[in-house]
């Protein structure tokens, strides 16, 4: 039997750079993104800003970072961060309201790269958080906070396995999973047992957009194992 083409496996440290590669490719062509983080943010910036986030994602142990690489080259093709179901304050163990705490740092003006549009990145980052509160109870919910497929790999089935992976762990306990979806990944996720619960919209034509900025939450309820 010929050797599987990709590898499924929990990201490192070391992986940092390969994961900001493939999200940069990934949405370089996002309209939403377009907006939040404009190309007038110099590359430096934007490496500097994905860097500090991405490494940071490592020190919580609430955040799950998987990726596929493909066997043959060790390239990374597809990578997706996920938050398991947690108890406030277990993770951190460090006072009341830690988990909030963390959480308002995210939408922070301080905390966006330099050049980013800061109201913008208030209505779309900002509207989601209200939203993933509002649907979610962290401590029994998992939650696709990012996935990403280069370009390069699209087409394969890549970021339905890194779904999969988790949809697995929440079939088997019995919980529900909650993600918020592009245009591009809106009819993947159906197709996985999403359901659209709430759209997010945002009228860009103080910027120069042509239409409506648009993010939908999904959630699936678990499905009995075979």
């Amino acid at each position: 039997m010929a050797p599987e083409s990709f590898t499924l496996s929990p990201c490192t440290l070391d992986d940092v750079e390969a994961m900001i590669s493939v999200y940069m490719n990934a949405f370089k062509n996002d309209y939403f993104s377009s907006f939040t983080f404009p190309a007038t943010i110099s590359p430096e910036e934007r490496y500097r800003w994905l860097r500090e986030r991405f490494t940071g994602t490592f020190s919580k142990p609430d955040l799950r970072n998987f990726k596929i690489v493909e066997t043959s080259t060790g390239r990374m093709a597809a990578w997706a961060r996920w938050g398991f179901p947690h108890e406030k304050n277990e993770v951190k163990g460090e006072g009341e309201g830690q988990d909030e705490k963390e959480e308002e740092k995210d939408f922070n003006k301080d905390e966006w790269p330099v050049g980013a549009n800061l109201e913008v990145c208030e209505v779309k980052f900002g509207g989601l958080h209200r939203k993933r509160e509002k649907y979610c109870k962290k401590e029994d919910t998992y939650i696709v906070y990012l996935i990403c497929t280069d370009p390069a790999f699209q087409r394969k089935g890549l970021a339905s396995r890194l779904l999969q992976h988790g949809i697995d762990l929440a079939d088997r306990e019995g919980r529900q999973t909650y993600l918020e979806a592009t245009k591009d990944g809106h009819p993947v996720y159906l197709k996985l047992g999403f359901t659209v619960i709430d759209v997010l919209t945002m009228d860009l034509s103080k910027w120069g957009g042509k239409e409506l900025g648009v993010s939908r939450m999904m959630m699936r309820d678990p499905k009995p194992a075979n």
